[in-house]
């Protein structure tokens, strides 16, 4: 609220009792029990009808790459340990609000993107450099960079995937569509995916439908 966010909470239990729930622009599962319990939990809010199609951030004590990956995996826009700085969480609140804010409603994408906070690292292939970045949603075809070096379209890049704290020595190849700097100053750079991971991306970001860690 201090963020000059509308906020409700409520138990798991409360919720999925509720007949007539104003369904919310971002849910988060602040679940402090082991992966497996959290991830049924999860699970039953996302198929929640007033949830349906809702992002849903996780918070939990689990730092392990285990809990992230099967957070991500199911579809979790970011995955938070806690504690968790409140200006942090109001942050991703903030990130994810304004991407649904300017998301194109109109899209005629075949598998249309979904907001997902991920740092990542991206190597330019053609110049031997690797620059800081955070994907800021995805599709299984391709994914939304923010980075601090320019790039250039048609660019072959390499993303290795953090998780909480440290590299999960996954990567996937891509190649550079589109680029343009943000009202903010960063770079932005429309990525589609190449190689093996045209197949693995979906599955690995949890675009895919059904998917499970």
């Amino acid at each position: 609220m201090r963020g000059g966010l509308e906020v409700a909470a409520c138990t798991e239990a409360e919720l999925l009792k509720m007949a007539d729930v104003v369904t919310p622009h971002l849910a988060f599962l602040d679940d402090s029990s082991a992966r497996d319990e959290r991830m049924e939990s999860f699970a039953r809010m996302r198929a929640h009808p007033p949830l349906a199609g809702v992002p849903m951030v996780v918070l939990a004590y689990d730092a392990d790459i285990d809990s992230f990956s099967a957070a991500i995996t199911r579809g979790a826009a970011a995955y938070l340990v806690k504690p968790v700085p409140a200006e942090e969480v109001v942050a991703v609140a903030h990130k994810i609000s304004g991407w649904l804010s300017s998301a194109d409603r109109t899209e005629k994408r075949r598998r249309l993107r979904r907001p997902l906070l991920l740092r990542v690292d991206v190597e330019i292939r053609a110049r031997h450099v690797t620059v800081p970045g955070q994907i800021i949603d995805a599709s299984g075809t391709g994914c939304r960079v923010e980075l601090g070096s320019p790039v250039e379209k048609g660019d072959a890049v390499r993303l290795t995937l953090y998780g909480v704290e440290e590299s999960t020595e996954l990567t996937l190849g891509a190649e550079v569509r589109w680029h343009r700097r943000a009202p903010d100053g960063s770079e932005v750079a429309g990525l589609k995916f190449t190689g093996t991971a045209a197949v693995l991306a979906g599955r690995i970001l949890g675009t895919v439908p059904g998917t499970r860690a």
